[in-house]
């Protein structure tokens, strides 16, 4: 449709140089310009049409990507009284809670592609609070040690850059990665290296496994995302696998209307 009328458009561009240069008095001119205008007025309102289609497209497209979630019961202390590493503002309406292991290539492709989105968009802008709990696989034989490396550090406040570290280097996940990495963040290394033999530590990361397994968790990652109200995740959602960006935005706008409401 639009191909064929491309030249109309160029020959409206063209009218104000044709009537400086011929005379104006020229029925023929004036029928031409009479028509054209009538096609200018027929491609606005095919552009209108079109423009109705894509959205309605999208939004079938959209309601068609919306993950599958289940909805728990509502979450009490769902912070462990601030033990569990949290990121974000303490004010904020909405929680994400992630369920992962360090040697899950799927969180890794998370913390990859969707992860920095999350952070920059609702995190640091004080939507969304974001804490983790460690859920290492059986089949994964590093996982549990480096989430206790990884709660190791969060003894002396670098669990985030410790985390970044573990999963940027899983395929060299072991003791020497984590001396080395905890010597680059210049934490007290006689501390770090007893916390890493502390059978408490690893009753903790224990204790995170059982608790995602009774909200029925079974692989990584694992999300629950809920709103907040009175220190409690009402109603949250759990949300399985390494979804896109696009999906959380669903959830948790989702969730925002259901808070104003």
């Amino acid at each position: 449709m639009q191909k064929n009328k491309i030249p109309l458009l160029l020959a409206v561009l063209a009218i104000p140089f044709i009537s400086a240069c011929e005379p104006q008095s020229n029925d023929k001119l004036e029928q031409d310009i009479s028509a054209l205008q009538q096609e200018i007025q027929q491609l606005r309102q095919d552009l209108t049409n079109i423009g109705t289609q894509v959205n309605d497209i999208h939004e079938v497209a959209t309601r068609s990507q919306k993950p599958q979630v289940k909805t728990l019961p509502t979450q009490v202390n769902y912070t462990a009284d601030g033990e569990v590493p949290l990121l974000g503002d303490a004010g904020a309406k909405l929680a994400i809670i992630e369920f992962s292991d360090y040697q899950c290539p799927y969180c890794k492709r998370f913390i990859d592609q969707t992860f920095d989105k999350l952070k920059t968009n609702y995190i640091d802008v004080g939507k969304v609070q974001y804490l983790t709990r460690d859920f290492p696989l059986s089949f994964h034989p590093k996982a549990k040690g480096a989430a206790v490396a990884a709660n190791c550090s969060l003894q002396q406040d670098a669990y985030w850059p410790m985390r970044a570290a573990l999963f940027n280097n899983m395929k060299q996940l072991g003791d020497a990665l984590y001396q080395q990495t905890a010597t680059d963040l210049s934490l007290d290394m006689t501390k770090f290296s007893d916390c890493l033999n502390d059978p408490q530590v690893l009753s903790k990361v224990e204790a995170d496994v059982a608790l995602g397994k009774s909200l029925g968790i079974r692989g990584t990652p694992s999300f629950v995302i809920g709103r907040i109200e009175n220190d409690k995740l009402v109603d949250p959602q759990l949300v399985v696998g390494a979804q896109s960006y696009e999906n959380f935005v669903l959830l948790l706008d989702g969730l925002m209307k259901e808070k104003e409401n």
